[in-house]
């Protein structure tokens, strides 16, 4: 299985693909979050024991005749992998988050349509996309 970012991606068996690592939580979007989990590993033919994606979205391994899973959109997560003609998984797209103390004034324009929040004496910025920040 695929590294995750906190964690290695665990060796596959002759009866299976290897899990894939665990990300790394974190809690600055205001509650706890993983993100960068493993891809699964693949599992040889058809058999079904591929290896789970790790936590932080990782996606599921395939074999060659079922696709590997895509990572979790926002998380960075990466594909599972797969073998023959099986078709791998594609990263989850990533996050941008800005958080500093709510004391500070609001930034003066952003662009591309950031989740803005103020929470716990912090003012936090969340892109899924392109986008800016103006201070």
């Amino acid at each position: 299985g695929g590294g995750g970012a906190s964690q290695a991606g665990s060796n596959g068996t002759g009866s299976g693909g290897g899990k894939g690592g665990d990300g790394t939580a974190s809690s600055i979007s205001g509650s706890s979050v993983t993100y960068g989990g493993g891809g699964g590993g693949t599992s040889y033919s058809s058999n079904t024991n591929w290896g789970a994606g790790g936590a932080g979205g990782g996606g599921r391994g395939g074999n060659s005749s079922t696709n590997a899973v895509d990572g979790t959109a926002n998380t960075g997560g990466t594909g599972g992998g797969a073998v023959d003609s099986g078709l791998p998984g594609n990263g989850g797209s990533g996050i941008v988050i800005i958080r500093y103390a709510d004391s500070y004034a609001a930034a003066s324009s952003t662009t591309g349509s950031p989740t803005i929040t103020v929470s716990g004496g912090y003012r936090i910025y969340q892109w899924t996309s392109s986008g800016s920040i103006t201070f």
